[in-house]
This record gives C-alpha cells, sequence and structure tokens, in this order.
C-alpha cells in the first residue's frame, strides 16, 4: 500500500512539472508567433500607450476626444479628485486579489493558485493619470487612425461586467492609486486568461502585430 502511495504521489509531482514545463514553453514561444503581420505602423493619429508595470501591462487611452469620452462611462463621484492635468486613463486586466496583492514572486502565485485556476473575481481597475505618471522607459507607444481607436475602444468596454441597466459594476474596495476605481470583468482571470493576456488581445482588436497568445509580461515586451 506505501509503495502505492508513494508512487501516485510520484507520479502526481512529474505530472505537475510536465504541466508547469509545457505552460511555461508555451509562455516562450507562442509570443513569437505573430498575427496581423501586414499592419504597418503609424507615426500620427490618436496616441495610446501599453504599459509594464510588476509583471503585468496595462492599456492607456485619453479620457476624451472626439471620438470618445469614457466621462460617459463612469460616475466621477467614484473618483476622489480628478485633477484637470490628468488626461489619461489606465485601464488593467486583472484577479481581485492578485492585484491587491500586486506581488510577483513565487510564494503569491502559490497562495494565489486557486485564483489563477479562475475561482477568482475579475476585475478592470481604472485610474486617472497625468503626463508625468508615463514612465517614457516602460512604455510602448502607438498612433491609431479613427477605425482602429473606436475598435480599441469597443474591445475596452466590452470587457466590463455590466448590470441590467447596463451601467458598470464597481467594488467598493480600497484601491492602489488615488483616483482608481475597481469594477467588475466579465471575463474569468486564469492562467490562460491574465492581465497580459488581456493586453495582447487588445492589441489584437485593432490589428495590431502582435503574438498569437500570451500569459507573461515578457510576452508583451516582444512588442516593444
Amino acid at each position: 500500500m506505501k509503495n502505492k502511495i508513494g508512487q501516485y504521489g510520484l507520479n502526481t509531482v512529474y505530472s505537475i512539472i510536465s504541466i508547469t514545463t509545457f505552460y511555461y514553453m508555451c509562455c516562450l514561444v507562442l509570443p513569437l508567433i505573430h498575427v496581423n503581420n501586414d499592419y504597418l505602423k503609424k507615426n500620427k493619429g490618436i496616441a495610446i500607450y501599453i504599459t509594464n508595470n510588476a509583471g503585468k501591462s496595462n492599456i492607456i487611452i485619453p479620457v476624451k476626444n472626439k471620438l470618445a469620452n469614457w466621462e460617459e462611462n463612469f460616475n466621477a463621484k467614484d473618483f476622489d479628485s480628478i485633477q484637470p492635468k490628468q488626461i489619461w486613463l489606465c485601464f488593467g486586466f486583472d484577479e481581485e486579489d492578485a492585484y491587491m496583492q500586486n506581488d510577483s514572486s513565487f510564494l503569491s502565485y502559490l497562495f494565489l493558485l486557486p485564483q489563477y485556476c479562475g475561482f477568482g473575481q475579475s476585475i478592470i481597475h481604472v485610474n486617472y493619470i497625468n503626463d508625468s505618471s508615463l514612465n517614457k522607459s516602460k512604455t510602448l507607444k502607438i498612433y491609431l487612425g479613427t477605425e482602429q481607436y473606436l475598435k480599441l475602444c469597443n474591445f475596452i468596454k466590452e470587457s466590463f461586467e455590466t448590470n441590467q441597466s447596463d451601467s458598470l459594476k464597481p467594488i467598493v474596495k480600497l484601491a492602489h492609486f488615488k483616483n482608481e476605481v475597481i469594477f467588475e470583468a466579465k471575463q474569468e482571470f486564469s492562467f490562460i486568461y491574465t492581465s497580459n493576456t488581456w493586453t495582447n488581445n487588445a492589441l489584437k482588436s485593432f490589428g495590431y502585430k502582435t503574438g498569437i497568445w500570451t500569459a507573461l509580461e515578457s510576452g508583451i515586451r516582444e512588442q516593444f
């Protein structure tokens, strides 16, 4: 009996190692297989930014312009004190506990294993920022045309969970930044669909040349 239990435990360890190795290889290889290879970069248009921070990526777009006014989607009272110079909105997809912990160490991933298996609360965090908050060394600046920008805005809007009146569902909880609100997201957060997967799909939405799939920040950094 002890031998059977020991063999079962050993097989379990081998299986975990094999699955982890396969997952990591996919994270390394699949970002290098590109989609939208015919994408042509623009030198002018509507500027957006892709940022990387603590192993996670975010999307930064204007608060409002002639094509979209995001203030129509949010209740200004939900944010602490929006300043005139905060002309950018930073969007990011995450899991609630993983985002609040904001720790990329191996031990944190171990404690958050249930959340990464799809049992957590997926969120979209939104915060107002100004030009000085943009870390140019960790951002990718992209210029979009009208149609491309509208496609990106639609992708972001469709990422939010809404209630019966079609309004967004904010989560009342302490956020990382002063002018930040956390909302419920539609997509389930997991190892397969992470913060970086969401950003990568956002790039795909307007036809940007990017990897076919990525779960790690390195897959987004490949596009820089």
